[in-house]
């Protein structure tokens, strides 16, 4: 076997790879040999075929399993050889095998960036520490007492700003339908809706009552051909509801399941207070994971920010599609989507080989044990049983991708252990 490498960019490598015709011919013995044995050739016996015979009918199958073994194997005698480290599978390329001649192929490859960490440990963080207060345990108060609002009829009376009302609704622009007939939708009468200005058009209409009402649509609008356009509103009103609060009182603590209402309040301080924690802490690590990449640039697989790159792409369009933005426009923005998140994609990839840099140097290790409470708090947040969860990941060849988000996950815990964190109100 011959093999030279060309260095494509500063982390990735080309392979140019040539297998001789004395492997190639002892491949086919061997895979010949193993044929042989289970041939299935009409006038003989199972595995008694001659073996000319059996070059005649499996000659096809025989050169597919040959290169099956001899390209693998070329490729990596050729990282042996030349002592690369790859970090991605090969894309093989430009194979040629024909016949009396040498098997020739191209396998490029991304290889791991070459760097110098830069100080990692003590690095200078500033945690958020707020101060609840009393008008903060208020707003929620406030906002529990929304949350269990009652809606009850407004008898026979007209629509007023502020009633709910139950409608079915069908939207029309230049006579076509813009989307399907919506039934018993909630429509809430007030001035600043998505709909301009149907909230003032409906004011007098009566349960039962069909209208058509004439309005512009939004210009955010999901589907951006129609955004701004003049649009034909069908209102069928069904009911009119007036939506009444309870007081906030020792009775609505009682009926969400508190002693009395200082009760309540001091289960909203305790909330209140862990979410602050939670939302400082996760501040301290993105301000963490920032100075590390800003601290430590470098090259990085071309190939890697393509992966992460389509991830992000695919991911902002997932979350715009449950928006309900039209599928075939998003997809027209794909390059759109990728400008804005290339630097982004960049940078996140740095970060893997970072971390991963410093979990080699500081010798972090993930035991079985963290495997297992990984399963279990899969299992709680899905509700499936664990022993599902870990059949599911073994199933999937996703247990070695667990166990790197795991070290990953305790490498940042080592960095905050080890950075010098000053509290800030």
């Amino acid at each position: 076997m011959k093999s030279r490498v060309k260095p494509v960019e500063e982390c990735s490598t080309l392979f140019e790879i040539e297998v001789s015709r004395e492997t190639i011919a002892r491949a086919f013995d061997e895979v010949y040999d193993e044929i042989t044995k289970v041939a299935n050739i009409p006038g003989f016996r199972v595995g008694k075929a001659p073996k000319d015979m059996v070059r005649l009918h499996y000659a096809k199958d025989a050169k597919e399993e040959v290169l099956k073994r001899l390209v693998p194997d070329a490729y990596r005698k050729a990282l042996q050889e030349h002592g690369i480290i790859p970090v991605s599978m090969p894309e093989i390329s430009d194979l040629v095998f024909e016949e009396d001649k040498p098997i020739t192929f191209k396998a490029r490859v991304d290889t791991r960036p070459k760097f110098k960490l830069k100080p990692y440990k003590g690095l200078a963080l500033t945690r958020k520490v707020l101060k609840i207060t009393d008008e903060d345990i208020d707003k929620t108060l406030k906002s529990l007492q929304g949350v269990n609002a009652k809606y009850i009829s407004a008898g026979d009376r007209p629509v007023q700003m502020g009633d709910y009302v139950v409608s079915d609704v069908e939207c029309f622009v230049d006579g076509k339908p813009a989307h399907k007939k919506r039934e018993n939708l909630w429509l809430t009468m007030e001035k600043e809706t998505f709909i301009p200005g149907l909230a003032d058009k409906m004011v007098g209409m009566k349960k039962g009552e069909e209208k058509d009402i004439e309005a512009k649509l939004h210009e955010n609008y999901p589907d951006k051909n129609l955004a701004g356009k003049d649009a034909r509103y069908h209102i069928a009103v069904k009911e009119i509801k007036e939506r009444k609060l309870p007081a906030i009182d020792d009775e609505f603590a009682k009926d969400l399941g508190r002693e009395n209402l200082e009760d309540l309040k001091k289960e909203v301080l305790k909330e209140l207070e862990a979410r602050s924690k939670a939302s400082g802490e996760a501040d301290l690590e993105n301000q963490l994971l920032g100075k590390l990449m800003d601290d430590n640039v470098f090259q990085v697989p071309s190939g890697f920010v393509a992966r992460q790159l389509k991830h992000m792409v695919d991911d902002a369009k997932r979350r715009l599609l449950e928006r309900g933005f039209n599928k075939e426009e998003l997809d027209k923005k794909d390059k759109e989507f990728s400008d804005k998140f290339r630097d982004d994609a960049v940078r996140q990839v740095r970060l893997i080989f970072i971390l991963d840099e410093i979990a080699d140097k500081e010798k972090v290790e993930v035991s079985d044990e963290d495997v297992v409470n990984a399963y279990k708090a899969v299992s709680l947040q899905s509700g499936k049983p664990e022993a599902e969860i870990k059949a599911y990941y073994e199933k999937e060849g996703l247990v070695e991708s667990l166990k790197e988000k795991i070290r990953e996950g305790k490498t940042v815990k080592f960095l905050l252990d080890n950075s010098t964190v000053t509290d800030k109100g």
